[in-house]
Protein backbone atom coordinates (compact mmCIF):
# COMPACT_ATOMS: atom_id res chain seq x y z
CA UNK A 1 0.00 0.00 0.00
CA UNK A 2 2.54 2.13 1.03
CA UNK A 3 4.79 1.71 -2.29
CA UNK A 4 1.73 2.07 -4.33
CA UNK A 5 1.12 5.17 -2.84
CA UNK A 6 4.52 6.24 -3.41
CA UNK A 7 4.53 5.22 -6.75
CA UNK A 8 1.34 7.85 -7.98
CA UNK A 9 3.03 10.40 -5.81
CA UNK A 10 6.77 10.06 -7.24
CA UNK A 11 7.13 13.99 -7.90
CA UNK A 12 8.36 15.37 -11.09
CA UNK A 13 12.15 14.27 -11.96
CA UNK A 14 15.05 17.38 -11.22
CA UNK A 15 17.52 15.52 -10.33
CA UNK A 16 21.06 16.27 -10.60
CA UNK A 17 23.77 13.49 -10.58
CA UNK A 18 25.54 14.62 -7.09
CA UNK A 19 28.55 15.86 -9.37
CA UNK A 20 26.63 18.17 -11.52
CA UNK A 21 26.11 22.01 -11.79
CA UNK A 22 23.12 22.95 -10.33
CA UNK A 23 20.06 24.08 -12.76
CA UNK A 24 19.44 27.38 -14.59
CA UNK A 25 18.10 30.12 -12.45
CA UNK A 26 14.44 30.14 -13.45
CA UNK A 27 13.13 27.18 -11.42
CA UNK A 28 9.42 28.47 -9.67
CA UNK A 29 7.83 27.01 -6.59
CA UNK A 30 4.20 26.86 -7.70
CA UNK A 31 1.24 24.86 -6.91
CA UNK A 32 0.64 21.96 -10.02
CA UNK A 33 -1.44 19.61 -11.20
CA UNK A 34 1.13 16.83 -9.29
CA UNK A 35 0.43 18.63 -5.89
CA UNK A 36 -3.31 18.07 -6.30
CA UNK A 37 -2.76 14.89 -7.14
CA UNK A 38 -0.61 14.26 -4.31
CA UNK A 39 -3.14 15.26 -1.92
CA UNK A 40 -6.33 13.66 -3.21
CA UNK A 41 -3.98 10.01 -3.64
CA UNK A 42 -2.70 10.81 -0.15
CA UNK A 43 -6.35 11.48 1.59
CA UNK A 44 -7.52 8.59 -0.26
CA UNK A 45 -4.60 6.48 0.64
CA UNK A 46 -5.07 7.58 4.70
CA UNK A 47 -9.07 6.60 4.97
CA UNK A 48 -8.66 3.76 3.06
CA UNK A 49 -5.79 2.42 5.40
CA UNK A 50 -7.40 4.11 8.34
CA UNK A 51 -10.79 1.78 7.70
CA UNK A 52 -8.77 -1.41 8.46
CA UNK A 53 -6.17 0.39 11.20
CA UNK A 54 -7.22 -2.21 13.91
CA UNK A 55 -7.03 -5.44 11.84
CA UNK A 56 -3.72 -4.56 10.45
CA UNK A 57 -2.52 -3.54 13.49
CA UNK A 58 -3.64 -6.62 15.09
CA UNK A 59 -1.91 -8.94 11.73
CA UNK A 60 1.19 -7.02 11.78
CA UNK A 61 1.85 -6.41 15.34
CA UNK A 62 1.96 -10.14 16.42
CA UNK A 63 3.56 -11.36 12.74
CA UNK A 64 6.76 -12.78 12.07
CA UNK A 65 8.31 -13.60 16.05
CA UNK A 66 11.94 -13.37 16.20
CA UNK A 67 13.11 -12.48 13.00
CA UNK A 68 10.69 -9.74 12.69
CA UNK A 69 11.34 -8.48 15.66
CA UNK A 70 15.23 -8.18 14.74
CA UNK A 71 14.46 -6.25 11.07
CA UNK A 72 12.35 -3.80 13.19
CA UNK A 73 15.30 -2.84 15.09
CA UNK A 74 17.55 -2.51 12.17
CA UNK A 75 15.86 -0.23 9.99
CA UNK A 76 14.04 1.54 12.98
CA UNK A 77 17.13 3.81 13.20
CA UNK A 78 16.40 5.04 9.63
CA UNK A 79 13.78 6.91 10.73
CA UNK A 80 15.58 9.55 13.02
CA UNK A 81 18.18 11.86 12.73
CA UNK A 82 20.78 9.71 14.56
CA UNK A 83 21.83 7.98 11.44
CA UNK A 84 21.30 10.81 8.84
CA UNK A 85 22.56 13.91 10.31
CA UNK A 86 26.17 12.40 10.73
CA UNK A 87 26.00 10.57 7.16
CA UNK A 88 24.99 14.12 5.94
CA UNK A 89 28.02 15.61 7.90
CA UNK A 90 30.42 13.14 6.54
CA UNK A 91 29.26 13.73 2.97
CA UNK A 92 29.92 17.49 3.11
CA UNK A 93 32.99 17.47 4.83
CA UNK A 94 34.46 15.32 2.56
CA UNK A 95 33.19 17.67 -0.38
CA UNK A 96 34.97 20.88 1.69
CA UNK A 97 38.06 19.46 1.95
CA UNK A 98 38.77 17.95 -1.75
CA UNK A 99 36.94 21.18 -3.06
CA UNK A 100 33.75 19.17 -4.37
CA UNK A 101 31.31 22.18 -3.69
CA UNK A 102 28.62 20.39 -5.26
CA UNK A 103 28.63 17.91 -2.56
CA UNK A 104 28.49 20.31 -0.07
CA UNK A 105 25.22 21.82 -1.04
CA UNK A 106 23.61 18.49 -1.96
CA UNK A 107 24.12 17.80 1.75
CA UNK A 108 22.21 20.49 2.82
CA UNK A 109 19.58 20.50 0.94
CA UNK A 110 19.23 16.72 1.61
CA UNK A 111 19.10 17.99 5.24
CA UNK A 112 16.76 21.06 4.82
CA UNK A 113 14.30 18.79 2.31
CA UNK A 114 14.13 16.41 5.53
CA UNK A 115 13.95 18.67 8.42
CA UNK A 116 11.57 21.12 7.27
CA UNK A 117 8.81 17.71 6.46
CA UNK A 118 10.10 16.54 10.21
CA UNK A 119 9.18 19.77 11.56
CA UNK A 120 5.48 19.91 9.94
CA UNK A 121 5.16 16.63 11.41
CA UNK A 122 5.40 17.55 14.63
CA UNK A 123 2.63 19.79 14.52
CA UNK A 124 0.31 17.80 12.63
CA UNK A 125 0.38 15.24 15.63
CA UNK A 126 -0.20 17.94 18.31
CA UNK A 127 -3.14 19.29 15.90
CA UNK A 128 -4.19 16.10 15.51
CA UNK A 129 -4.07 14.87 18.92
CA UNK A 130 -4.66 10.94 17.91
CA UNK A 131 -3.74 8.04 20.49
CA UNK A 132 -1.19 5.17 20.04
CA UNK A 133 -2.20 1.45 19.34
CA UNK A 134 -0.92 0.78 22.99
CA UNK A 135 -2.62 3.30 24.31
CA UNK A 136 -5.87 2.96 22.56
CA UNK A 137 -6.01 -0.39 21.30
CA UNK A 138 -9.60 -1.12 20.90
CA UNK A 139 -10.13 2.34 19.22
CA UNK A 140 -7.87 3.48 16.64
CA UNK A 141 -10.34 6.57 16.08
CA UNK A 142 -9.57 7.97 19.51
CA UNK A 143 -8.65 11.87 18.85
CA UNK A 144 -7.79 14.28 21.58
CA UNK A 145 -6.46 17.61 19.55
CA UNK A 146 -3.84 19.72 21.40
CA UNK A 147 -2.60 17.38 23.59
CA UNK A 148 0.13 14.88 24.36
CA UNK A 149 -1.18 12.14 22.13
CA UNK A 150 1.04 12.00 19.03
CA UNK A 151 0.02 8.91 16.82
CA UNK A 152 -1.01 10.87 13.54
CA UNK A 153 1.24 11.26 11.17
CA UNK A 154 4.54 8.62 12.10
CA UNK A 155 7.55 10.76 12.00
CA UNK A 156 9.90 8.09 12.14
CA UNK A 157 8.65 7.42 8.43
CA UNK A 158 8.12 11.24 7.38
CA UNK A 159 11.85 11.55 8.05
CA UNK A 160 12.83 7.90 6.30
CA UNK A 161 10.75 9.04 2.97
CA UNK A 162 11.60 12.92 3.09
CA UNK A 163 15.33 11.74 3.09
CA UNK A 164 14.58 9.08 0.69
CA UNK A 165 13.33 11.57 -1.59
CA UNK A 166 15.83 14.00 -1.33
CA UNK A 167 18.69 11.90 -1.99
CA UNK A 168 16.93 10.46 -5.24
CA UNK A 169 16.74 14.09 -6.38
CA UNK A 170 19.98 15.01 -5.59
CA UNK A 171 21.57 11.76 -7.29
CA UNK A 172 19.84 11.62 -10.31
CA UNK A 173 20.75 7.41 -10.15
CA UNK A 174 17.68 5.31 -11.45
CA UNK A 175 18.60 2.76 -8.45
CA UNK A 176 18.24 5.06 -5.89
CA UNK A 177 14.04 5.39 -5.47
CA UNK A 178 14.36 1.36 -5.56
CA UNK A 179 16.45 1.17 -2.35
CA UNK A 180 15.32 4.16 -1.00
CA UNK A 181 11.87 3.82 -0.62
CA UNK A 182 11.40 0.39 0.34
CA UNK A 183 13.97 0.66 3.14
CA UNK A 184 11.55 4.00 4.05
CA UNK A 185 8.55 1.76 3.93
CA UNK A 186 10.14 -1.03 6.17
CA UNK A 187 10.98 1.89 8.83
CA UNK A 188 6.83 2.20 8.51
CA UNK A 189 6.59 -0.63 9.01
CA UNK A 190 8.69 -1.16 11.87
CA UNK A 191 6.55 1.49 13.73
CA UNK A 192 3.23 -0.37 13.39
CA UNK A 193 5.38 -3.96 14.15
CA UNK A 194 6.38 -2.06 17.68
CA UNK A 195 2.20 -1.05 17.90
CA UNK A 196 3.78 3.02 17.97
CA UNK A 197 1.61 3.54 15.01
CA UNK A 198 -1.77 2.79 13.44
CA UNK A 199 -0.81 1.99 9.62
CA UNK A 200 -2.72 5.46 8.79
CA UNK A 201 -0.52 6.52 10.72
CA UNK A 202 2.27 5.81 8.75
CA UNK A 203 0.61 6.27 4.98
CA UNK A 204 0.06 9.82 5.98
CA UNK A 205 3.85 10.21 7.21
CA UNK A 206 5.12 8.81 3.94
CA UNK A 207 2.91 11.52 2.37
CA UNK A 208 4.01 14.46 3.98
CA UNK A 209 7.33 12.82 3.53
CA UNK A 210 7.75 12.96 0.58
CA UNK A 211 5.40 16.09 -0.55
CA UNK A 212 7.16 18.53 1.61
CA UNK A 213 10.67 16.70 0.63
CA UNK A 214 10.06 17.68 -2.87
CA UNK A 215 8.30 20.95 -2.55
CA UNK A 216 11.70 21.95 -0.22
CA UNK A 217 14.05 20.40 -2.64
CA UNK A 218 12.54 22.93 -5.55
CA UNK A 219 12.57 26.01 -3.27
CA UNK A 220 16.39 25.57 -2.21
CA UNK A 221 16.86 24.87 -5.87
CA UNK A 222 15.27 28.19 -7.08
CA UNK A 223 16.56 30.23 -4.17
CA UNK A 224 20.48 29.19 -4.78
CA UNK A 225 19.62 29.77 -8.55
CA UNK A 226 18.57 33.51 -8.22
CA UNK A 227 20.61 33.89 -5.42
CA UNK A 228 23.41 33.16 -7.39
CA UNK A 229 22.56 34.83 -11.25
CA UNK A 230 25.33 35.90 -12.76
CA UNK A 231 24.29 38.59 -15.88
CA UNK A 232 26.35 40.93 -18.02
CA UNK A 233 26.20 44.64 -18.22
CA UNK A 234 26.63 48.00 -19.87
CA UNK A 235 26.76 51.56 -18.10
CA UNK A 236 28.49 54.67 -19.75
CA UNK A 237 29.66 57.25 -17.16
CA UNK A 238 30.85 60.94 -19.08
CA UNK A 239 33.28 59.66 -21.71
CA UNK A 240 33.77 55.62 -20.23
CA UNK A 241 32.06 52.47 -21.53
CA UNK A 242 32.32 49.92 -18.81
CA UNK A 243 31.58 46.20 -19.52
CA UNK A 244 31.05 43.13 -16.91
CA UNK A 245 29.54 40.77 -14.86
CA UNK A 246 27.28 41.42 -12.41
CA UNK A 247 26.15 38.68 -9.74
CA UNK A 248 23.08 38.96 -7.76
CA UNK A 249 22.38 38.03 -4.50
Amino acid sequence: MILLAMALLAPPARAQLLGAAPPPATVHVQWTRWDTRAGLVSLAAVLATGAFDEPLQDRIASAGGEPAQKLADLVRPLGTPLVWAPALLLVAGAGHVSGRREWVGASARIAVSATIPAVATQFLKFSVGRSRPEDSPEDPYNFDPFTRDASFPSGHTTLAFAVATAISRETGSRWVPWVGYPLAALVGWSRVHDDEHWMSDVVGGAAVGTWLAAKSDDWLRARGAASTATEPFVSATGHSLRLGLERRF
